[in-house]
């Protein structure tokens, strides 16, 4: 990426050392105020590189100024034994002490590595001459936690927090790049520190940096923004970028737009290489499979689980038991990569880790170390299809003009002079106001254009003609729902900032957040009289099923389980809900009494067994299942019995069924003809019919219940 030029408000590799030029974490240095004055004098931050560290300090600096004296000191590029590198501490705090006093004392670098000790016996009440009763904050920056192991490094930290305990006027922080979760522990010279980690900035303050930098000579639209953050997951370093590059090209007076933002992802990916690629290289090889799998996965929603791994490697001839591929998440989580959700979900910190993986890192590449590649030297041969059909009826109608052309000439008159064709203007005539009116018979679905843009809410008619776009791209909106009248529509959607469940009439009008909590809300289904929705939430920490009125009201928790319980469907007639728990070690089919009681288990296999769908007489209940080594739709009887596989597709994986109204048909989504397509087939699995077939990715169908 070009650097920016001196207008360029934007300086990616510049810290924010002016406060106007920084945005967000006030709790964080709130948190680290109220710690020092409470007592705790020694405290450590924590963060991957370019999180804002050294931004967080000079912050720091200022918010203390009112109770302390601070002096920042950069070690990045400290060296030698730990006595040299507290001299070099030493003499940088003695400067800033010293600063615009005309008699200030020299220090000699000799007599101070003879005699470390002078720092407490001579240096200390000199500086109180200038603190004046204040404390004195170390801020201390360009610490690497690989480094604190032992050697010098460990030992100037020891010796630096040795001095600050035996020193009441003396506070300490610590800015170190790594994470306070780290792989194998602290190191010993961390211990016992209160330590905090910095995340990425909320979506807010992402947005304040974007719009206040760029001094209003930018225009942003509200999905330009959403798509900067997701992408970037908050992260101070790569909102500069995205802004630096959005201003060279765009200011000034320009608008931003989610499809600029598109643009700009192979320039910003090749500037944050020297990002991802040290983070990449840190981790073990099977932390790096896992993760190339996630850059992989095709239905990525941001969410993905061990089992999502499991099944994406078994397609590339890889074995991993589910124990393993969930100890390398929990190592990616501890790398700071991936973030916990509970009930076994994770979620990318940074969305941008995709595209990165995408095109240095593919997973083919990775589990064989070969990546096919076009010899750039060689021109590829283009291959000329011929539709000969069309080449004999064009020849066809070839022979017809001259033989009508032979005709006319063999008539023996005179040439007629013939006319040019009068153009015809026609006048327009206004078309009729379309009238999104949506009738019984409908599927509802969602679907994106390619892997890396958001998630829309579509709708067609059940042959898969005359599709429109429901919503409008500026969010990830899933998991459509019908009401049983037809007439409204519950989805997942992160468009408030985390997953919700939102309601919109049947034409896309209308939308409601009905569940309005900062946890994360999935799965809705609504009750067949259409006064109640049951979903999925993880508000007490892990995923269990609630039943809330249909206006999001009155949430009642129906499981109680420390596993995850998800994907409810009701019975028709509202008595029960079948739903998966993973309770007994992996995705099974459970159902339970809609007050919670009741509960039985339906399917007992070691396979993965999810989706479930009751049909509309309540005689069988859909479902996929991996447990023919591929995922399939199977029927069963609503005790569990009676097993039939009626998609029978080994070559390929079918998800999501959903009946018709009549129960004759069931639609699903699959990858057999190449992309995710939604399909539809007899309730026996015959007459399988692709209904999207295009290279977008559709799922997630739901159908339209009858009048």
């Amino acid at each position: 990426m070009p650097r920016p030029s001196a207008s360029n408000p934007f300086t990616p590799d510049q810290p924010a050392t002016e406060e106007e030029r920084f945005f967000g974490r006030e709790d964080v240095i709130e948190w680290i105020d109220d710690r020092l004055v409470a007592g705790e004098r020694q405290i450590a931050i924590y963060g991957t590189p370019r999180i804002g560290k050294t931004s967080l300090l000079y912050r720091l600096r200022s918010r203390l100024a009112s109770h302390a004296i601070a002096a920042y000191i950069d070690l990045a590029a400290a060296q030698g034994p730990a006595v040299e590198m507290l001299w070099g501490l030493i003499s940088e705090v003695h400067a800033q002490l010293g600063a615009g006093r005309e008699e200030w004392p020299t220090l000699r670098r000799e007599a101070f590595l003879a005699q470390p000790e002078r720092l407490g016996s001579e240096l200390l009440p000199l500086w109180r001459q200038v603190l004046r009763g204040r404390p004195l904050a170390l801020l201390v920056d360009g610490l690497v936690q690989a480094r604190l192991n032992e050697g010098p490094w460990a030992e100037l930290v020891l010796r630096l927090r040795d001095v600050v305990a035996r020193e009441a006027d003396l506070w300490l922080v610590l800015a170190v790049s790594g994470a306070s979760s780290a792989p194998g522990g602290l190191p010993p010279a961390l211990h016992g520190l209160r330590g905090r980690d910095l995340e990425g900035l909320a979506e807010s303050e992402a947005e304040e940096l974007l719009v206040g930098l760029a001094r209003f000579e930018l225009g942003f639209d509200y999905d330009a923004i959403r798509r900067i953050y997701t992408l970037s997951g908050g992260h101070p370093y790569l909102l500069q970028l995205f802004g630096a590059e959005l201003y060279r090209r765009l200011a000034p007076m320009g608008q931003v737009t989610i499809h600029a933002v598109g643009d700009l992802l192979p320039t910003v990916i090749s500037a944050a290489e020297h990002l991802f690629r040290p983070a990449w290289e840190a981790l073990a090889r099977d932390e790096q499979v896992v993760l190339a799998a996630i850059g992989s996965l095709p239905a990525y929603q941001g969410t993905v689980t061990a089992w999502d791994v499991v099944v994406l490697l078994r397609k590339g001839g890889v074995t991993r038991s589910i124990n393993a591929v969930e100890q390398s998440l929990q190592e990616l989580g501890r790398h700071r990569i991936l973030h916990s959700l509970g009930g076994g979900g994770y979620t990318l910190y940074m969305d941008l880790w995709r595209p990165w993986l995408a095109s240095v890192h593919p997973l083919v590449e990775v589990l064989t170390g070969k990546r096919p590649r076009r010899d750039v030297g060689t021109p590829a041969r283009r291959h000329i299809s011929i539709d000969w059909t069309g080449v004999l009826v064009w020849g066809a109608i070839a022979v017809a003009i001259l033989i009508v052309a032979r005709l006319w000439a063999s008539r023996g008159r005179a040439p007629a002079v013939v006319p040019l064709p009068t153009v015809v203007t026609d006048t327009p005539v206004p078309r009729p106001t379309a009238t999104r009116v949506v009738l019984p018979g409908k599927i509802c679905y969602m679907a994106q254009a390619t892997p890396h843009e958001p998630w829309c809410l579509w709708i067609m008619n059940d042959d898969g003609s005359d599709p429109v776009r429901l919503t409008d791209g500026t969010s990830d909106d899933t998991l459509p729902a019908w009401s049983p009248d037809g007439k409204r529509i519950a989805y997942v959607s992160n468009r408030a900032g985390n997953r919700d469940i939102w309601v919109m009439n049947a034409d896309g009008t209308h939308r409601e957040n009905i569940t309005r909590t900062p946890a994360d809300e999935w799965t809705p289904a609504w009750s067949p009289d259409g006064a109640s929705i049951a979903f999925a939430s993880n508000r007490d920490g892990n995923w269990e099923l609630y039943i809330a009125k249909a206006d999001g009201t009155s949430p009642q928790r129906i499981t109680w389980s420390p596993a995850a319980d998800y994907a409810p469907t009701w019975s028709p007639d509202g008595k029960r809900i079948a739903f998966v728990s993973e309770r007994d070690g992996n995705p099974e089919i459970y159902v339970v009494n809609r007050d919670g009681s009741g509960l039985q288990r339906l399917t007992k296999s070691e396979s993965t067994d999810l989706s479930p769908r009751w049909s509309p007489d309540g005689t069988r209940i859909a479902f996929e299942t991996y447990r023919d080594g591929n995922m399939e739709i199977y029927t069963m009887a609503p005790d569990g019995s009676d097993l039939r596989n009626i998609t029978a597709e080994p070559g390929s994986d079918e998800h999501g069924p959903t009946w018709s109204p009549d129960g004759k048909w069931i639609a699903f989504y699959s990858n057999r003809d190449g992309s995710w397509d939604i399909f539809k087939m007899r309730a026996d699995g015959s007459q399988k019919t692709n209904l999207t077939q295009g290279p977008a990715i559709e799922q997630a169908p739901a159908w339209q219940p009858g009048p």
